[in-house]
């Protein structure tokens, strides 16, 4: 996408969960819109393919967003690089498709961390 100019000029965002699906498209709308955008994800090797399909107005972070220390080194990575944060999706989550009979009490556990305490 060209960078037009718009309401985000010179904002900073951070997309948890942004390397691929609602979070790696809304990566590229900010982009489009005159965003810097943080990309965050588990995956370091889809994390960068997409910061690299996002062009130089990305920056990719690695780490999970159900792990504290991960979200506190996440903060200080952006504090220290960006100084704040304009805009916050709180994107990183997963699901699972299973009958009732096949959750277990981590597989629980596993989809309630990563969408509740992720955000």
């Amino acid at each position: 996408m060209t960078h037009n100019g718009s309401r985000f000029d010179g904002k900073t965002a951070l997309i948890t969960g942004g390397s691929s699906g609602m979070g790696l498209a809304t990566a590229h709308r900010l982009i489009a819109e005159g965003a810097r955008v943080v990309v965050t994800g588990r995956d370091k090797k889809r994390l960068d393919a997409s910061v690299a399909e996002l062009g130089g107005q990305a920056h990719g972070i690695a780490g999970d967003a159900t792990d504290l220390d991960d979200l506190d080194d996440l903060a200080a990575a952006v504090a220290d690089r960006f100084g704040h944060l304009d805009l916050l999706f709180a994107n990183a989550g997963i699901g699972s498709f299973q009958t009732i009979e096949q959750v277990t009490g981590e597989l629980f556990d596993q989809v309630i961390g990563s969408n509740l305490k992720g955000a």
